[in-house]
């Protein structure tokens, strides 16, 4: 817009007395002071243009009630804004700005102040002033604290700190009443993880406790010891704890895993506790292992130098995939003064969380005391240790530890902490969520049974589980067995009373399942026959599925069978890397394939409502994927030219590709087989179910034609990056919510075709913006929309349903993940 062209606006809505002036996405470099005529303007949009500076004459428009200057070049504001006394919003968001515009203290009646993607260190005391504020946004700056006057906002509802500099949230947030929370992208240490994967209230109240408690901290960790059988692993727990313990030449094998205590004495005389766990080194045992190996803890990987049997790469895998990359020792158990090289740079450059080799020699001591040296070392810097703890948390700990039986009930517990100052249950709870992430003790608190005790001997849950699997009746019948093994397996003391929460434990853990049809009988399936069961296959028309791991942990279809379990054909036709599942009419056969590391699991379906089964299928491996944060692995679909169709061999694409090329708009992919041009539509419409609604379809086709959005043709169908509405619907079958999703859609197509490439930050403030618009200016359509974000149709599905789009959509596109992080706010408050 030329300077003439912006005089003549201004001039015609002095005219008219607008109340409201839009001059967004206009190229402007400057306002003219002609502006200051607008008196009566209670809205001014200047977003994303090039304004380098505003003209004292702002401060004339005393009228205005809401001012957006996000996205433009101004490295200040002029002091006139604050004569803006009626103003409740007001976008400062400029990526300039390196102090905190004092004027804008003056704005007594914010409710609404955006400072987000500048470059502020700091926050003015002064911001407590604003007593009105609602929501505050500070993301992407670069603070690392908040005056301690920020708890005078007690209207303040929404908080936005992520991408900054904290690595602790303020402790006076846990004054305030705020129902949403950012704070992502922060190097963060406190709150602890379990705290904040709990959501804003657990936070509030954890940073509560803090201020009206002393502070403490935890010196406490874990410390695994993996590798192979007979490697040593037991030898140097021993070693560790007592330097002075003989080798014993008949030293048994660890079965299952053991754990011991060790403490050592810190520098600020304070005494650190490692709890050592041995886990035993056959192969039987490392799928079970996998939920053991926890983050926040040191590793040590024990090789025999006299055997070449140590599979470093699987364990270094291992540890790195289920451990969040916590940091690993490899310890040579130099045999007989064997010696053995490894390449240390080649490990080390595919493993960044690898430190160090260290040699020993178990029977004369030689390298021990290094070995104490850097354990010490490496477990005292793990990140969590000695955070601020409030003081009421350890002193439970210690009553805790000093307690030598193996389980108290949730009961005894909650007394515990009741003595020890707790008030609230909720605060009692996060606390043994903490120490159960911490593995300092179990309670699984989302299971009806074992929420009930507290099981402070870890090693007592664990022998329980893996004296099952070692049975040798319960191996003789290959994983199968009844309520009567368990009370000869489990006929101690220890465990008599306690059989049915053992049990839970071990389908807590996906290690067994209930056979249907035989109430009190159980199968192990780890242990079932390595020999593939005899069935008839139709291969006629069948849908094909590969999946392919860069790297695949042992256990995926065992967990997939416990969870598949109850439509297993004739809950007999399952074996150790296999399983046929039988539904409404189509089968799928489902088959693990593990080579060194890598892995795939292969998939065909026949019969009636194939698609249906297929989407169970990959709803089921789905959830199994993504408990692995950082699994790696390939979707790749059945080529359908008319030399593929219908072979048992076809060839096959990988999965993000034809959404790539759907992306890109290229209709055609080759098959390198016939060499013949298919249609990259038609590949994903032959896994995914096809919505039949003749009027969705016309709208996706439209959806299709946008190359900038990523919700594409097939946005009702079921596709790896775009099933959020399918799974939306299916989790929310509520109309109210379907006409909700169907809403939230449209605008998501709107904004991305208005605003194609902007950041997450600009996002959520555009999501947050039009969904105020529409609550102001469109009541019946916000009508239709929050009913996803109301009472129990948001618990019983709607957020489920919103997170499901988000999460498939998310990877291409920041609008829905604005969708749902207004949809979480909104219900949070």
């Amino acid at each position: 817009m030329t300077e003439e062209e912006l005089l003549q606006v201004i001039e015609k809505a002095a005219k008219d007395k607008r109340e409201s002036l839009d001059l967004s996405f206009k190229g402007l470099t400057s306002i003219p002071p002609e502006i200051g005529q607008l008196t009566n303007l209670t809205s001014l949009n200047l977003w994303n243009n090039q304004l380098t500076n505003l003209p004292p004459e702002i401060g004339q428009l005393t009228n205005l009630t809401s001012v957006n200057l996000w996205n433009n070049q101004l490295t200040n504001i002029p002091p006139e804004i604050g004569q803006l006394t009626n103003l409740t919003s007001l976008s400062v968001s400029f990526k300039e700005l390196t102090e905190f515009p004092s004027d804008v203290i003056k704005l007594n009646q914010l409710t609404e102040l955006d400072l987000s993607d500048n470059h502020l260190t700091s926050i003015p005391p002064e911001i407590g002033q604003l007593l009105n504020l609602y929501t505050l946004d500070l993301s992407g700056n670069k603070l690392t604290n908040l005056p301690k006057e920020i708890s005078n906002l007690y209207n303040l509802r929404n908080l936005e700190l992520r991408d900054n500099q904290f690595t602790k949230l303020p402790p006076e947030i846990g004054l305030l009443r705020v129902t949403k929370l950012t704070y992502g992208k922060n190097p963060l240490q406190s709150p602890p993880t379990s705290i904040r994967k709990k959501g804003v209230a657990a936070i509030r109240n954890y940073l509560k406790q803090q201020l009206e408690q002393e502070i403490e901290h935890l010196y406490e960790a874990k410390l695994l010891i993996v590798g192979e059988g007979g490697a040593g692993k037991t030898t140097l727990a021993q070693k560790i704890k007592d330097n002075n313990y003989q080798l014993k030449t008949d030293e048994e094998s660890t079965e299952g895993i053991d754990v011991i205590q060790w403490y050592f004495p810190l520098d600020n005389g304070k005494k650190f506790r490692v709890n050592i766990w041995d886990f035993g080194g056959q192969e039987i045992y490392h799928e079970t292992h996998q939920f053991f190996l926890t983050e926040r803890s040191l590793y040590t990987l024990v090789a025999d130098t006299r055997k070449e049997d140590t599979d470093f790469y699987y364990w270094l895998n291992v540890v790195e995939l289920l451990s969040n990359s916590s940091p690993i020792l490899l310890i040579k158990n130099e045999k007989q003064e064997r010696k053995r090289d490894i390449n240390e740079r080649q490990l080390r450059g595919e493993f960044t969380n690898f430190k160090e080799t260290l040699a020993t020699n178990f029977a004369t001591n030689r390298g021990l005391q290094e070995i104490l040296n850097k354990i010490q070392h490496y477990i005292s810097n793990l990140p969590h240790i000695g955070e601020e703890l409030p003081a009421y948390w350890v002193k439970v700990r210690e009553v805790l530890e000093k307690d030598p039986r193996d389980y108290i009930s949730l009961d005894e517990y909650l007394k515990i902490c009741k003595d020890k100052g707790f008030k609230e249950l909720e605060d009692m709870l996060v606390l043994s969520g903490y120490f159960h992430e911490l593995g300092v003790f179990l309670h699984f608190q989302d299971d009806d049974i074992l929420k009930k005790t507290i099981i402070l001997n870890t090693a007592w849950g664990t022998d329980a589980v893996y004296n099952v699997l070692d049975n040798e009746t319960v191996r003789e019948n290959l994983g199968k067995f009844d309520r009567n093994d368990l009370k000869n397996i489990w006929n101690e003391e220890k465990y008599i009373t306690m059989r049915s929460e053992l049990l839970k434990l071990m389908m807590n853990f996906k290690l067994c399942y209930e056979i249907p049809s035989q109430p009190g009988n159980y199968i192990a399936p780890q242990l079932l026959s390595a020999e593939q069961t005899e069935y008839n296959w139709d291969e006629d028309n069948n849908l094909l599925l590969r999946y392919e791991y860069e790297f695949m942990p042992k256990g995926i279809l065992t967990r997939f069978i416990v969870e598949t379990h109850a439509i297993i054909e004739n809950e007999t036709c399952v074996w150790k890397t296999g399983v046929v599942l039988n539904k409404d009419g189509a089968r799928a056969e489902i088959i693990e394939r593990y080579r060194y590391h890598k892995g795939e699991i292969r998939i065909r379906v026949s019969g009636n409502r194939k698609r249906d089964l297929l989407t169970t299928v990959r709803h089921e491996l789905g959830k199994i994927h993504d408990s692995y944060e950082r699994l790696k692995y390939e979707t790749l679909v059945p080529c359908n030219c008319s030399k593929c169709k219908g072979s048992q061999s076809p060839h096959f694409y990988l999965w993000d590709v034809l959404n790539k090329f759907i992306d890109d708009q290229r209709p055609e992919i080759q098959c390198i087989k016939s060499y013949d041009m298919v249609n990259v539509q038609g590949l994903v419409n032959d896994i995914v179910k096809r919505d039949l609604n003749p009027s969705r379809n016309k709208e996706e086709s439209e959806m299709s034609n946008s190359g900038k959005y990523s919700i594409k043709a097939d946005v009702v169908n079921i596709t790896e990056t775009n099933l959020g509405e399918v799974i939306g619907k299916k989790y929310a079958s509520d109309p109210s919510i379907k006409n909700a999703l169907d809403e939230i859609i449209n605008k998501l197509t709107e904004l991305n075709n208005k605003y194609p490439n902007v950041s997450e930050t600009t996002a959520t403030e555009i999501i947050n913006a039009e969904f105020r618009d529409i609550q102001k200016n469109q009541p019946e359509k916000w009508e239709i929309i929050k009913q996803i974000f109301n009472g129990k149709r948001w618990l019983n599905g709607g957020k489920t349903a919103l997170i499901k789009i988000g999460e498939h959509y998310s990877e291409n596109n920041v609008f829905c993940k604005a969708v749902v992080g207004f949809g979480e706010g909104f219900t949070d408050s």
